[in-house]
């Protein structure tokens, strides 16, 4: 009989080790994905702004073009 109880609680314990290890790792897992949603989410933020910047210049360089260029340019 000492021996069932022996065997029970340890595992038990063996399964409360099982469920502690499992949940660690679920949220370490979650924490990962987190950081790459994150990560992925910061870097479509930046590819925006620079296209936004591109377009700004592109912008300021056909303003510059056809008012400081284009009327130098000989015309027929």
């Amino acid at each position: 009989m000492p021996f069932d109880d022996y065997q029970r609680e340890s595992s038990r314990r063996i399964d409360q080790q099982r469920e502690m290890v499992r949940r660690s790792t679920d949220e370490s897992s979650r924490r990962r994905d987190r950081e790459e949603w994150r990560a992925r989410r910061n870097s479509d933020e930046e590819d925006g702004l620079s296209l936004g910047t591109q377009l700004i210049i592109a912008v300021v360089a056909l303003v510059v073009f056809f008012l400081v260029v284009y009327p130098q340019l000989p015309h027929r």
